[in-house]
């Protein structure tokens, strides 16, 4: 008789997978639990998670970094390269079209670029910060 052991691919003590993390943030729900929602307006973010009771940051300030890095490398350079260095013969027309883009995707989807920043940073404190070591809930 062979006896098979089931392993749990989430021991009680580790968060979910970064990837269903960053999920998470882009959903603008709650990193550890996934229920309980980030913002209580559009961009008013809550202090702690209405759910299972998460302090989303710690330090204010946290998000800084990441939102300038994400903020640079998907918006503000390509702005850049497509007015400076003009890498292809856009008429004036459609380069302001596709500037008018970037800068609406900057503005409408700064609260997924947050919750993203906010699941990272969830992720960086699991793994060796202040939640180190500790069970999520609804783990015992």
């Amino acid at each position: 008789m062979m006896f098979e052991t089931q392993m749990n691919p989430h021991p009680a003590n580790s968060s979910p997978p970064l990837k269903t993390l960053l999920w998470r943030g882009w959903c603008k729900k709650c990193p550890q639990c996934g229920e309980g929602p980030l913002y209580h307006r559009w961009l008013r973010l809550y202090d702690n998670c209405p759910k299972c009771g998460l302090k989303y940051l710690p330090d204010q300030g946290d998000l800084f970094g990441p939102l300038l890095f994400l903020d640079r490398a998907l918006f503000l350079i390509p702005l850049i390269v497509i007015f400076f260095f003009r890498p292809w013969n856009l008429n004036l027309t459609a380069a302001l079209i596709l500037a008018g883009i970037l800068l609406g995707l900057l503005v409408f989807t700064m609260p997924n670029r947050n919750g993203l920043s906010l699941a990272f940073d969830y992720h960086l404190r699991r793994k060796g910060g202040d939640l180190a070591g500790k069970n999520p809930p609804g783990k015992k």
